[in-house]
């Protein structure tokens, strides 16, 4: 981690308990694939507690409509922070869709020889 994140403004807004967390990470020296890592989980972590939120709403008799528009736009916030998170991790795990579409690099290596 940089000393960047001590000059933000942010800073003056995180509670102890964030501080800590943020302490630790940077203590930890961890690498840049641990950070993207970590903000995964995070978003696991957030997502979750997002679908909380639409059971909630589900279970009202006339949920608020404002409530469900700021759900919705907060889904889609959170759906492209996990795909930039996963672009930039890579797919590692992913290449199994790969093969069985038939479309990988090994696959067309394989097929041209």
């Amino acid at each position: 981690m940089t000393s960047d994140h001590e000059a933000s403004p942010l800073d003056a807004d995180v509670s102890p308990a964030i501080r800590t967390v943020l302490d630790a990470m940077e203590a930890a020296e961890i690498s840049p694939e641990d950070a993207l890592q970590i903000s995964l989980v995070l978003l696991n972590f957030v997502e979750e507690h997002h679908l909380l939120n639409l059971e909630e709403f589900l279970g009202e008799e006339q949920p608020d409509a404002i409530s469900i528009a700021v759900w919705a736009a907060d889904s889609a916030r959170l759906k492209a922070a996990r795909e930039l998170v996963e672009e930039v991790l890579g797919d590692d795990d992913g290449d199994d869709d790969d093969d069985e579409e038939g479309d990988s690099i090994d696959d067309d290596l394989q097929n041209d020889g």
